[in-house]
């Protein structure tokens, strides 16, 4: 079975290391490419490095987008699966694969899987193009029951729905080692969603803030540091005291999810997919609530106990729900039951679905 994943690039952000994930472990009867609307990125020599072959579209502002289409379309002719991501992954992903099983073409076309990875609170105009195109998609998987609510309510889509959430490698995250309580570790794109602002209005006095990921957001204080894109991630959350996650909005959350999963005590917004993700393992704040995150940051540095009693609680509900071998599991099942022919209402493999 081929199988073919369509995303706008290979930063480093969720979706694109959950598609990663999925290439990395795929049975051994499934061969697996990937295909960027635009351009490239930070994660392609990870792809490559696990022989997964690379294919660029182009960008679809030149020309438009015609080239990068005609690229994707060929690229769909002789695919099973097409596995859509994001807005622009999911926009062209889902016309190339139209087009490759158009009539006049004399192609197949292959099945259409879309990965819906966020609430996407920041969208206006891509709704309306979401529910044309929603009818392209074979089986619309949501990362969270919020997400799959918000898919659902807010953004129109009537069809059937169904729930995987990501996943993380659990065993990249060994025994969580810590320190004085004063080491507060925030990851994620530098962009307003993220909500890095509120985290530095409420950096308590005597706490340190480390800053991992790329973006246009930044500013100076004696206090923080910018790391960048680092792959050392497991061993900062392993010497970091407290995981911050103060997102204005979250389809999922893989940060916090990590956080968990590494035995750090993690405080999160109350948003969306981050309350389904923490629990009752973390402590959850309001969001853009300076105050309440300080407060909470100040509890947390200060007691050992505590940050300990959640690391604990963290791990176990990583390894109960988070592990990422059951993320590819429940995709690899459903690709197969789609290109066996059965349709995503058909509940061949027992995987729960969101109603309309």
């Amino acid at each position: 079975m081929k199988v073919l994943h369509v995303l706008c690039d290979l930063s480093s952000g969720g979706a694109e290391r959950l598609v990663l994930e999925l290439c990395r472990r795929r049975a051994p009867d499934i061969e697996v490419a990937v295909a960027t609307v635009g351009g490239l990125g930070a994660l392609e020599p990870l792809f490559r490095e696990a022989g997964v072959p690379v294919l660029r579209g182009g960008r679809p502002r030149r020309h438009l987008g015609l080239r990068a289409l005609a690229r994707l379309t060929d690229a769909m002719r002789d695919v099973d699966v097409v596995h859509t991501h994001l807005f622009a992954g999911d926009t062209w992903g889902r016309l190339g694969a139209l087009l490759a099983g158009a009539p006049r073409l004399g192609g197949r076309r292959p099945r259409v899987v879309t990965t819906e990875h966020n609430v996407n609170r920041d969208e206006t105009w891509q709704r309306h193009v979401k529910r044309a195109l929603a009818p392209a998609s074979d089986a619309i998987v949501c990362v969270s029951e919020a997400a799959a609510a918000y898919t659902r309510d807010v953004e129109g889509i009537s069809a059937p729905l169904r729930v995987v959430p990501n996943g993380v490698d659990l065993s990249r995250f060994g025994p969580h080692a810590g320190g004085d309580g004063t080491r507060v570790l925030a990851i994620g794109r530098r962009v307003p969603q993220k909500g890095f602002d509120v985290l530095l209005k409420a950096l308590p006095e005597g706490l340190h803030l480390d800053i991992v990921g790329e973006g246009p957001w930044r500013v100076e204080h004696p206090r923080v540091r910018y790391l960048g894109r680092r792959e050392d991630v497991p061993g900062l959350l392993a010497r970091a005291d407290i995981l911050a996650v103060p997102s204005r909005w979250e389809g999922f959350g893989l940060a916090a999810a990590e956080g968990l999963a590494a035995g750090v005590a993690v405080v999160a917004a109350d948003v969306d997919g981050l309350r389904e993700v923490v629990g009752g393992a973390g402590v959850l704040v309001p969001p853009e609530d300076p105050g309440a995150l300080r407060a909470a940051l100040i509890r947390l540095s200060a007691s050992p106990s505590l940050r300990a009693a959640l690391g604990a609680s963290g791990r176990a509900r990583a390894r109960e729900r988070f592990d990422i071998l059951e993320t590819v599991r429940r995709y690899e099942a459903l690709y197969r039951q789609l290109a066996a022919g059965c349709s995503d209402n058909e509940d061949v493999n027992g995987e729960g679905r969101f109603p309309p």
